[in-house]
């Protein structure tokens, strides 16, 4: 991490930034810390019950499963909850964005000007990078295979993501069209890239595999990610849900599949998580 940030500032004394390309790299510094603290302190107290994770995994091994990874992750409950959601969503969208617009603070400017960060793909892509290569180099396995975990999520959903984009054309939420106005694969310009939430989808994927691995409490970092967008008036209600629910989805996705394994043992196809 040392030789990253006297690497970047190398780099600014050789090139001479600009002062607005000088606090760009002090955000992405702030952010890249942040993430890695966040995520070796979840590690520090998870470590507390390694032994009973490790017994619990011994137990799931002995017992045979075959309920299908898509069944296990795409359940009717998951489904029937995340629909609900974002019917919810659509309908509550003018509702929300009134609220959030003329309720703003400075508390709250200063909040969501943190949290939104953890959403920005320019700095959580390289901070998992960054993650993933330490977690590796002390030969942490298990947080290693969580940060690949969300590498994935962020791999698979950001397809997804990205031509969902482009097929609704939703005008954002700033651009005072309503929250109907939708202009079918015509979702070039940023303007008309609102659903679904991409710093939602970003958050939710490298954060979800972290949750239900080391502790439910960090959900609370991309829900703060969510609320921000809303916040900045730069995405509806219904863009976060379904922006989080596919990084939910997608990070839930590889988490479960981490372990999975097909073992023929002559009566059959067992299938191990």
């Amino acid at each position: 991490m040392l030789i990253t940030l006297y690497s970047l500032k190398f780099f600014y004394f050789c090139f001479d930034l600009k002062p607005i390309c000088m606090s760009l790299l002090k955000k992405t510094i702030f952010t890249l810390l942040s993430f890695l603290f966040i995520l070796l302190s979840s590690h520090s107290n998870a470590q507390l019950n390694t032994e009973n994770h490790s017994l619990l995994a011994s137990g799931k091994k002995s017992q045979r499963l075959n309920p299908g990874l898509g069944k296990a992750v795409f359940s009717k409950k998951n489904l029937l909850v995340f629909g609900g959601l974002l019917g919810s969503a659509f309908l509550l969208d003018e509702w929300a964005k009134d609220g959030m617009t003329h309720n703003q603070n400075s508390f709250m400017d200063g909040f969501t000007d943190i949290s939104n960060e953890f959403g920005e793909k320019t700095y959580m892509v390289p901070a998992t990078i960054v993650t993933w290569a330490i977690a590796t180099a002390i030969d942490d396995q298990r947080l290693a295979r969580t940060t690949m975990n969300s590498a994935r999520a962020i791999i698979f959903g950001a397809v997804l993501s990205e031509g969902t984009k482009f097929i609704a054309g939703r005008s954002r939420p700033d651009m005072n069209r309503g929250s109907m106005h939708f202009d079918a694969f015509n979702g070039r310009t940023n303007d008309t890239k609102s659903f679904p939430s991409g710093h939602s989808f970003v958050a939710w994927s490298v954060f979800t595999p972290f949750a239900l691995e080391y502790g439910k409490w960090i959900y609370a970092i991309p829900a703060s990610v969510s609320l921000a967008r809303m916040y900045r008036n730069r995405h509806w209600f219904s863009d976060v849900v379904f922006g989080g629910g596919i990084g939910y989805f997608a990070g839930l996705y590889f988490h479960k599949r981490k372990n999975q394994k097909v073992i023929f043992d002559g009566k059959g196809i067992v299938i191990k998580f």
